[in-house]
């Protein structure tokens, strides 16, 4: 038997918060409206289907907030470097935690190659973007 602690509510939130960054701040800078909204249907970022890797233990929440956290980071640190490649440890660190999020069950189909130019520099399509409210009373 084996005793496990399950992640807390606030940290689900984080990952949901950190998911929402992605779409309405990440993607639209390097991908068009339609391709973000194909993401969406195909579930990037959700827990695969099927999928019984995540069990929503305290460590597994760790890992995914920390595996966004990084590649949010180092993205951010590609588009202020735009003209000029990452270093080889950026990318390594970028494809560890991709493999880490892939393993957790939670979905990210993409390469640092996906994100090799902006699209566009504003956020534009992000303002288009549907999403759900943070808060009930928002409504």
């Amino acid at each position: 038997m084996k005793i496990v602690y399950s992640s807390t509510s606030e940290q689900e939130q984080e990952i949901g918060r950190l998911v929402s960054y992605f779409y309405s701040s990440i993607f639209p800078k390097y991908f068009h409206f339609d391709e973000i909204l194909h993401f969406q249907e195909i579930g990037v970022l959700q827990v695969e289907k099927n999928c019984f890797t995540y069990c929503g233990t305290l460590k597994e929440a760790y890992q995914v907030m920390t595996c966004l956290q990084v590649i949010q980071f180092i993205l951010e640190k590609k588009e202020k470097l735009s003209p000029f490649p990452l270093d080889k440890q950026s990318a390594a660190l970028f494809m560890r935690n991709i493999s880490l999020l892939n393993g957790s069950g939670i979905f990210f189909p993409f390469f640092l190659d996906n994100f090799a130019s902006l699209k566009c520099k504003e956020n534009e399509t992000a303002l288009m973007m549907n999403f759900e409210p943070a808060n009930q009373y928002l409504i």
